[in-house]
C-alpha cells in the first residue's frame, strides 16, 4: 500500500509539472480554444503583429509579436481553433530578444551558420484520473476508488535551431522539456555530436543525466525527427529558400 501510494504522489506531482511547463502567457491565455477569426482580432486588439505562418499537416503555426511586451508567441490552430499559445525566443518573430548568457555569434557575420525553425507535433509522457470500482473485503461490497495511471499525450510545439560551424545549439517548446532537466540556458540546450553533412544534419542534446535525446534533420525534405523520452517530427525552414534540390 505505502509503494502504491508512493507512485500515486510522484505520478501527480510529474503531472503537475508538466502542466506548469505548458503554461500559456498570462495575456493570451483565454484565446485557447477561440476561433481562429476571432483570435486574430483579439490578439491585435491586444498589441500583436502577425509575423509568419507555416502548415504542417493539419496544423497551422502562426507567429505573434507585441512589440510593447517584446513577446512572440506561437498560436498553432487545428479546425478552425487555437489549439495551443504558446511563448516562443523573440527571434521567431525576427525581433532582438533576451540575450543569452554565452551570446552565440550573429548569423549575419558568419557565413557557415544556419537558422532553422521547425514546427510539428509530438508525444510525451503524462499521467491521468481514472475511476473505477475496486472490492472492499472489510465491509464485503464495492465501492469506487480513483487511480492515477502512466499514460502519453500528444502536444503540438516548435522547435528552434542555431549552427554556427561546428557548433550550436537548439532551442525547445515547453512540451518537449521534462519536469526533470537542466535547465539549459535560457531555454537553450547545447548540440552535442553535431554532424552537418549535405543531406543530413545529426546531433544530440543532454536534458538531464539520463535523458539525451537524438535529432535527425533531412536537408532535402526539412523533416526534423527527435527521439528520446518524449518524440517530436515536424518539419524546419529558413524563410524563403530557392528552388533548388536541397532545402537549406
Amino acid at each position: 500500500m505505502r509503494m502504491h501510494r508512493r507512485s500515486t504522489c510522484s505520478l501527480a506531482l510529474l503531472a503537475a509539472s508538466f502542466g506548469a511547463l505548458a503554461q500559456t502567457p498570462p495575456d493570451v491565455e483565454d484565446l485557447v480554444g477561440a476561433r481562429g477569426a476571432g483570435g486574430e482580432t483579439q490578439l491585435q486588439s491586444r498589441g500583436y503583429e502577425q509575423r509568419d505562418s507555416n502548415t504542417v499537416r493539419d496544423q497551422r503555426f502562426t507567429f505573434w509579436w507585441n512589440a510593447k511586451r517584446r513577446q512572440c508567441i506561437s498560436v498553432s490552430t487545428m479546425d478552425g481553433r487555437y489549439a495551443s499559445i504558446q511563448g516562443v525566443p523573440a527571434e521567431n518573430c525576427g525581433a532582438s530578444g533576451a540575450a543569452s548568457s554565452q551570446p552565440y555569434p550573429s548569423t549575419d557575420r558568419d557565413p557557415n551558420s544556419l537558422v532553422l525553425v521547425c514546427y510539428g507535433a509530438g508525444t510525451r509522457p503524462t499521467v491521468k484520473n481514472e475511476s473505477n470500482y475496486v472490492w472492499d473485503d472489510k465491509r464485503n461490497k464495492w465501492h469506487e476508488a480513483e487511480s492515477v495511471q502512466a499514460t502519453t499525450e500528444g502536444f503540438s510545439s516548435d522547435v528552434q535551431i542555431e549552427l554556427y560551424g561546428d557548433h550550436g545549439r537548439i532551442h525547445l517548446g515547453a512540451p518537449l522539456i521534462p519536469p526533470i532537466n537542466s535547465h539549459g540556458d535560457h531555454g537553450w540546450w547545447d548540440l552535442d555530436n553535431l554532424q552537418v553533412g549535405p543531406d543530413r544534419i545529426t546531433a544530440s542534446y543532454r536534458l538531464n543525466g539520463m535523458n539525451k535525446p537524438r535529432l535527425t534533420v533531412d536537408r532535402r525534405s526539412g523533416r526534423i525527427n527527435i527521439e528520446g523520452g518524449t518524440t517530436f517530427s515536424g518539419q524546419c525552414d529558413i524563410g524563403n529558400y530557392g528552388g533548388g534540390q536541397r532545402r537549406f
